[in-house]
């Protein structure tokens, strides 16, 4: 693909969400997360096609790239399943080599539910827990023993749940069989699946972050005291540097992640990038916060569609005491001696 093209959808996504994602949009959609009228524009534009590879009939832009879209959603918090829809299921569909979907797609792995063989396929019961968008889906693309199934709405309930932010978080009972025919083979395994979706919500959260700053640096600029501008104080630019800081160390690390990911497997990566933001995440929150002072805390202003977004997403596919310990795990199993060498290569310490 080329530049052109890949700045082309990155200028249209930016209009796009400017003009349908104000404030008063994404509060609108504080019950559930979803905006239907926006998710309709992106259709229309193909953006369900992004993450599709070229001989599927996508786009097929690279994973650093779809997390650059993902940080523009992020930024302007926008009410629409792009992580979920665009990039994890349709990434999931073509890795079984199938083709993409119309509306809106939901991702899940199997994970620890029971999934058993029975007459030529599987039985599969069990809960999956806060799946991402499945409330609004037209199918639900599932991951399970090295396959996956693409399952209809009727075929599962859901007990109703949303995330901090808003957005729809439901659990998924599942009690059907699946006959072998509507099982395709995948090489994702469920690591891979975790770390996508991880990596997927870390470029969410870079978005956020930079939201977060940049609402920071046109309060401290706009509000007076004493006399003076907000950030003319010391102590505020003070606070506003590690934010910025923040922001930058995070995004670094999703961008290094993505870079890694795209040529080959980047557990360490991703869970860094993961670890990283989550950590940024909750300094930039308490920061942003502290210098909005008593507005920041209130809902009729939009600083919170940010920062609700951040502490929800921390915790979502994976947070990072999760990631930290898959990751110390992964090290201690390498031992002492790939310890250095670890830290200092570019690469994942090797399985």
């Amino acid at each position: 693909m080329s530049d052109d093209t890949r700045q082309m959808l990155l200028d249209t996504l930016e209009r796009v969400l400017t003009d349908h994602c104000t404030a008063e949009r994404v509060q609108a959609a504080d019950a559930g997360g979803f905006d239907a009228a926006l998710w309709q524009v992106l259709e229309e534009l193909g953006y369900p096609l992004v993450a599709v590879p070229e001989e599927h009939g996508g786009i097929g832009l690279t994973l650093p790239d779809q997390c650059a879209l993902l940080r523009l959603a992020g930024r302007h918090c926008a009410p629409a399943p792009l992580a979920e829809s665009v990039m994890l299921a349709n990434w999931l569909l073509a890795s079984a080599g199938l083709g993409p979907m119309e509306g809106v797609l939901a991702a899940a792995s199997a994970g620890e539910i029971s999934v058993l063989p029975a007459a030529g396929g599987l039985r599969v019961h069990g809960t999956l827990g806060r799946v991402g968008a499945v409330r609004h889906a037209a199918a639900l693309v599932l991951l399970l023993d090295g396959q996956v199934a693409v399952l209809t709405p009727g075929e599962y309930t859901l007990e109703a749940g949303d995330n901090l932010a808003g957005e729809a978080r439901d659990d998924v009972l599942l009690d059907l069989a699946l006959a072998a025919d509507r099982l395709h083979a995948t090489g994702v395994t469920d690591d891979a699946f975790n770390a996508r979706a991880a990596l997927l919500r870390a470029a969410l959260m870079t978005g956020a972050l930079e939201r977060a700053l940049q609402q920071s640096l046109d309060y401290t600029r706009e509000r007076k005291q004493f006399g003076r501008a907000l950030a003319a104080f010391q102590a505020i630019q003070q606070q506003l540097a590690i934010l910025a800081a923040e922001v930058v160390a995070a995004t670094s690390a999703v961008d290094h992640a993505a870079a890694v990911a795209e040529r080959g497997p980047a557990i360490d990566e991703i869970a860094v990038a993961k670890i990283r933001a989550g950590k940024a995440a909750g300094i930039a929150c308490r920061i942003a916060h502290q210098v909005h002072g008593a507005m920041g805390f209130t809902q009729e202003y939009s600083l919170q569609h940010a920062t609700r977004r951040l502490w929800a997403w921390r915790d979502e596919a994976g947070s990072e005491a999760l990631w930290a310990r898959r990751f110390g795990q992964r090290l201690a199993v390498a031992g002492a001696d790939a310890l250095w060498p670890a830290t200092t290569a570019s690469g994942a310490v090797a399985d």
